[in-house]
């Protein structure tokens, strides 16, 4: 009989299941081996790093803001250093205590600092733009578990200087409005950060070492404005204003042969470095660049331009002027009411005729008419380098809106309406020789040194011939030396400009005593060194152009004669003896 032998280990196992089991703890063995390199050596950096900032508390710096420069390098906006106030409340032993002493001192109730300091937070912020006068009082009260935080704020030197161009930051450093809106990308910088150690709790430790990354600070910003004839702006609108008791105005002062915007004031305006306390936020929009209104007789000369251009009349094309017109069941008056028999285009002008600008026009037609309206870019925006600009009202031909007495009403500048912006520019384009050009405010864009971005005088397009400018160019010459209202006249210097006086619609109706007086005008008038718009919203001394805007042109056009040094281009009328001296 045979006999089956089975062969076990010691414990009597089969020899194939010993070496399974063998087999199986090897592979644990090797999983754990696997694993342990894995965490040990390829995870352990990012582990250290997980665990690193378990015990961080991260916080982000503002960068500072790039600067704001006139055309000369004078400051119009910078940055100061304030302080956030904050606290570690598990820190503050007494927060009633610690609060009565804060209080007078950051201008926040008791009651209110309490309850932050009471609050189960790491971390809470107490005040905001705390002076350094504010800081080291604060420091000398020696509270613990309080401390500061730097931070930057936007400080403006010249107060409200420019307010409106310039706009302003809020709380948050961010831009709004003006130059600080439209070129917030490129003053912003990027933020940097501080690096702290929390505690197990996530409490921050105010001992503690912190790492701070600096912040990168935002380019700086260089205007056409030149800060000199942006306050001589100012001074003369400011006073225009109070003078004839005036709901407010605007004056642009501009380089007609570059397009850079010398001056742009606003009246009413505001304090951009206490922008908080404005009560009328709408001052905060530049009205310059915004606001549309009825032009009035200063645009009669778009119209004569188009007349002009198109070969429909000369300078010395006649009419006879009754003094009013029917047409289409309405009647035109001349702002007088006065007759002009045989009247010459050019004393047109001089007479600022309501019926010779309608005549103009409907020698034109309307195809004529529009298409030169709108080359010289009215009802569309004119481009400049500002937030909130408007397109003004054209209303053409084509829309069911328009009407045939519109051609000889908006002829005269009524049942139209311009930005100031939009007529400067357009004015403009006859003082340098028929090139209508596209208006800026900041010339370049600088960071660490290198130009980044740069505006160049842009030529949007011709719209008057050299020689068509220049018959303009000298009617207007004419209109100021030999017309009936010679207001802007300054002996020595030639000047070419129009006066316009607007009535304002009041419940659907045009109301007389409700007007808007303007003037534009250019000065040398061969090659002018400047051109400005002077516009008076609502004045109630007086409701003309000639009588309200023209003289502050003449006293803006003086101050501007010095600065720039321009010598007279008529010496021969300045009166020596007696007189009005030039």
């Amino acid at each position: 009989m045979s006999t089956i032998r089975t062969y076990s280990d010691n414990h009597g196992l089969p020899g194939w299941r010993l070496k399974f089991v063998l087999w199986v703890l090897l592979g644990f063995a090797l999983v754990l081996v696997g694993r342990l390199f894995y965490l040990q050596v390829i995870q352990g950096s990012f582990l250290a790093s997980k665990a690193e900032q378990a015990h961080q508390l991260v916080r982000e710096i503002d960068p500072p803001r790039g600067r704001i420069y006139d055309r000369n390098g004078k400051i119009l906006a910078s940055n100061i250093t304030v302080y956030r106030l904050y606290a570690t409340p598990q820190y503050v032993e007494d927060p009633e205590s610690a609060a009565q002493q804060l209080s007078p001192l950051i201008g926040v109730p008791a009651k209110e600092i309490a309850d932050k300091l009471k609050q189960d937070v790491p971390w809470v912020s107490i005040a905001t733009r705390l002076t350094t006068e504010q800081k080291e009082k604060i420091e000398a009260l020696h509270i613990p578990g309080i401390g500061f935080e730097p931070q930057t704020a936007r400080a403006y030197p010249n107060g409200s200087l420019a307010a409106q161009v310039l706009g302003f930051t809020n709380f948050e450093n961010v831009g709004s409005y003006g130059v600080e809106g439209e070129y917030n990308n490129y003053l912003s910088g990027e933020p940097g950060k501080m690096i702290a150690e929390q505690d197990p709790a996530g409490n921050w430790i105010p001992v503690a070492q912190r790492q701070v990354i600096p912040p990168k600070p935002g380019a700086d910003v260089q205007l056409t404005i030149d800060a000199t004839v942006q306050y001589y702006a100012e001074e003369v609108l400011q006073k225009t204003v109070k003078e004839q008791k005036a709901k407010g105005g605007s004056i642009i002062v501009m380089d007609p042969y570059t397009g850079e915007i010398l001056a742009m004031a606003s009246y009413p305006t505001f304090n951009p470095q206490e922008f908080y306390n404005v009560r009328n936020t709408s001052v905060f929009a530049n009205p310059a660049i915004s606001s549309a209104y009825e032009p009035g007789s200063t645009f009669k000369i778009i119209t004569m331009a188009a007349g002009l251009a198109a070969g429909v009349i000369t300078p010395d094309t006649r009419i006879d002027d009754k003094g009013y017109l029917n047409v289409y069941g309405y009647t035109i008056h001349n702002w007088d009411g006065r007759p002009h028999p045989n009247e010459s285009m050019t004393e047109v002008l001089m007479n600022s005729a309501n019926v010779g600008a309608a005549y103009v026009s409907t020698k034109l037609g309307e195809d004529r008419f529009y298409r030169k309206v709108q080359d010289f870019g009215f009802g569309a925006k004119t481009g400049i380098d500002l937030q909130g600009e408007a397109t003004g009202i054209l209303v053409l031909p084509s829309s069911k809106n328009w009407s045939p007495i519109n051609l000889y009403t908006n002829a005269y500048g009524q049942g139209i309406a311009v930005t100031p912006i939009q007529l400067i520019t357009a004015q403009a384009a006859v003082a340098n020789g028929g090139l209508l050009m596209r208006p800026y405010v900041v010339s370049k864009i600088e960071r660490n040194g290198k130009v980044i971005k740069e505006n160049r005088p842009t030529v949007v397009r011709r719209v008057l011939s050299r020689q068509v400018a220049e018959t303009l160019k000298s009617m207007m010459k004419t209109v100021v030396e030999e017309g009936e209202y010679q207001v802007a006249r300054i002996p020595g210097y030639s000047v070419g400009g129009k006066t316009g006086t607007a009535s304002v619609p009041v419940n659907g109706q045009y109301d007389p005593n409700v007007t808007i007086a303007s003037f534009i005008g250019y000065s040398p008038v061969k090659h002018p060194k400047f051109i400005a718009l002077i516009k008076i919203d609502q004045p109630k001394g007086s409701r003309w152009g000639s009588e309200v805007a023209a003289p502050a042109f003449k006293e803006l056009a003086r101050k501007l004669y010095t600065y720039y040094n321009i010598p007279p281009d008529q010496p021969e009328q300045i009166e020596t003896s007696s007189g009005e001296q030039g």
